[in-house]
């Protein structure tokens, strides 16, 4: 057997095995993490894929603990500190996307190649309990959170409907906006619930179809 074949051969089982293997650890860690105490309870209140437009297709949904946030973050002490005097109890997070996600690896590969022109859409939606209704309100008034390195984002309010408050996300390049996301957010009871719908190019996803989604969910919880 030749050595280009053997390399080639090699190469093919990374490209194959590697998303594979991601697919199947993040499965395993997304169960267990459904398991967790109060994640059942808000995951009934989530969206289902009537709910979004055509063509969202699931692309992840799971337990957000305190501890995962903070060790995501650059001081974790400090950070699980502030989230249990803010009293957060546990959080539940699910998306879905168009063009469907293959596995981290993949979606980096199609994303430089085949959908490199297409457009991308992404509704998430984020539920975090506290431990009462007041501590819920204090989070939905919470200022959103900007990289000051990043001066191409921009975030506006975009007013309020029925109860849900809405921000507006840009991303600009050269000074042309080419992503744009919807931001609605509101407290049910101990309840902050967001959802976002991300579309880049913007406009790709149509504003009415996110807050529709929305409605859904706050009808869900009350």
């Amino acid at each position: 057997m030749s050595t280009e074949l053997v390399i080639g051969i090699l190469i093919l089982l990374l490209v194959v095995g590697v998303p594979v293997v991601q697919a199947m650890v993040r499965a395993f860690q997304r169960r267990r993490s459904l398991g967790i105490d109060g994640v059942s309870a808000l995951r009934a209140a989530g969206l289902r894929t009537t709910d979004l437009p055509a063509g969202l297709s699931p692309q992840t949904a799971e337990a957000v603990t305190s501890e995962a946030i903070a060790l995501a973050d650059d001081n974790p002490e400090a950070t699980i500190a502030q989230l249990d005097e803010s009293g957060r109890v546990i959080g539940y997070r699910e998306s879905y996307r168009d063009p469907r996600s293959m596995g981290e690896f993949l979606d980096w590969v199609c994303g430089q190649t085949v959908y490199r022109n297409r457009a991308h859409r992404r509704v998430e939606l984020e539920l975090t309990r506290y431990e009462t209704a007041d501590q819920a309100l204090a989070a939905l008034a919470e200022e959103p959170r900007l990289d000051p390195s990043d001066a191409e984002v921009s975030v506006e309010d975009a007013g309020e409907r029925g109860g849900i408050l809405a921000r507006e996300w840009t991303r600009s390049e050269n000074g042309a906006g080419v992503q744009r996301m919807l931001e609605l957010r509101w407290a049910s009871g101990d309840v902050l619930a967001v959802v976002r719908g991300d579309s880049e190019p913007s406009g790709a996803l149509d504003d009415d179809d996110v807050r529709r989604a929305a409605e859904l969910v706050k009808g869900r919880l009350e």
